[in-house]
């Protein structure tokens, strides 16, 4: 399929685009606060994604997890520069009436929260190995660091966001 896209096949761009979507979407999610700025600059990463998939090499996962990465950096260097004040979002209560599924969005915003206050280089780590499911190896290639770099930053990682979850609770 991969072949076929960098020819740039529709239907395998489209089934690629539809592979893709939903592990950059999350892998944003937890990288931005506001959930149609996740949207919008998923949709960028899958534009982008098309626009260069002729010069695609290597680990194809980590070459999307960079333009991913790419984006998000980007996005937080435009905004600096702007100094844009987003609007307040709606509260958890006004979304939602069912307590279950407010309790699991707020232990989501609350990891969220706890992952923002992490190291670059950790929150990419924990978002790939716990949230996308890659393991150790993959995630090593894809951004290019040992194994044992890549299990010293989740070691790291984890134990600042357990120590800041566990500031939040009291």
């Amino acid at each position: 399929m991969l072949e076929q896209a960098r020819r740039l096949e529709p239907k395998a761009i489209a089934k690629l685009s539809e592979y893709c979507y939903p592990k950059v979407f999350s892998y944003i999610y937890y990288r931005v606060n506001n959930p149609a700025d996740v949207e919008d600059l998923t949709g960028e990463v899958c534009l982008r994604m098309v626009q260069s998939m002729q010069q695609q090499k290597g680990s194809f996962n980590g070459w999307v997890y960079r333009v991913a990465s790419n984006v998000v950096t980007d996005f937080y260097r435009r905004r600096a520069v702007r100094q844009v004040v987003e609007p307040a979002s709606d509260s958890v209560e006004d979304i939602v009436d069912d307590k279950d599924e407010t309790a699991h969005l707020l232990n989501q915003a609350q990891v969220k929260e706890g992952l923002s206050q992490l190291t670059d280089e950790q929150r990419e780590v924990i978002i790939l190995k716990f949230i996308e499911g890659y393991e150790t190896e993959e995630i090593g290639r894809m951004l290019k660091k040992s194994n044992e770099a890549v299990r010293a930053l989740q070691f790291r990682g984890l134990a600042m966001l357990k120590k800041i979850l566990q500031e939040e609770k009291h």
